[in-house]
């Protein structure tokens, strides 16, 4: 397949208190239209800046993102309407109903209104908070609101969702919930692009995973792949391998 995002170079310096930190250091990888792809690594290693950038909310010290065929850094109000974000702190309005937050959510992105009543009614079905949909989000879960977001996030069927952290804390019915839907989300022929430290979890979804360790790309292949390279039996050990680390939730 085509080659959808390309990343050549990409740096990151920060500037903390007259230190510079690099917390990217010269990445490059390409993800193809419809992959799965993960992302990896210890706390600090470069994941949530590396997002950061190819959703153009951080511009790069140096390198080039392209998406779409879009300029992340030149050509920002052209990619954002392709994509969807969920971060890990996630934006709610807690004091409108589930459904009046998604019907926002339409029409910040223009859907039209017939349509965005359609993806609501049947993203809430898939995640299982149909029975919930009137009620205000300040009363729900942790892992109610995580789900919501979900649905916020594809409301105007962008090609690309970046997902931060999906489903750290939360339930094993929240995240099968969860899944679900993201697996609905690819089977369109969408991208989806994550970063995670369930191990099983990058394993079992994952096209190629990107490991990161210290704002570089240390190993990057298909989850096979890469523990036949570590000669080891799980992704887990595959990541000690590669890093030199434990992962840590």
């Amino acid at each position: 397949m085509d080659s959808f995002i390309v990343v050549k170079n990409l740096v990151k310096i920060f500037n903390s208190r007259g230190r510079k930190i690099v917390a990217v250091d010269d990445v490059s990888f390409d993800i193809s239209k419809g992959e799965i792809f993960g992302m990896i690594g210890p706390n600090g290693a470069g994941k949530s800046t590396t997002f950061s950038m190819l959703t153009t909310l951080t511009k790069p010290t140096s390198g080039t993102i392209s998406v779409a065929g879009f300029d992340a850094e030149k050509e920002g109000d052209k990619i954002r309407p392709l994509i969807g974000i969920v971060p890990q702190k996630l934006s709610l309005y807690e004091d409108l109903t589930a459904r009046e937050n998604l019907e926002f959510m339409g029409d910040l992105y223009g859907v039209p209104h017939k349509l965005a009543s359609e993806r609501i009614a049947h993203y809430l079905k898939l995640v299982e908070l149909e029975t919930h949909s009137d009620r205000l989000t300040r009363g729900f879960s942790g892992g109610m609101k995580q789900r919501l977001s979900v649905i916020a996030a594809v409301i105007h069927d962008p090609e690309i969702l970046f997902w931060d952290e999906p489903t750290t804390g939360l339930d094993p019915q929240t995240r099968q919930a969860i899944w679900q839907l993201a697996r609905e989300f690819n089977s369109k022929g969408k991208t989806l692009i994550f970063t995670t430290h369930y191990m099983e979890e990058a394993d079992d979804i994952c096209d190629r995973v990107a490991v990161m360790n210290d704002g570089k790309m240390v190993a990057l292949d298909s989850p096979k792949e890469l523990k036949v390279k570590a000669g080891v039996e799980t992704l887990e050990e595959a990541f000690i391998h590669f890093t030199g680390e434990m992962i840590r939730d």
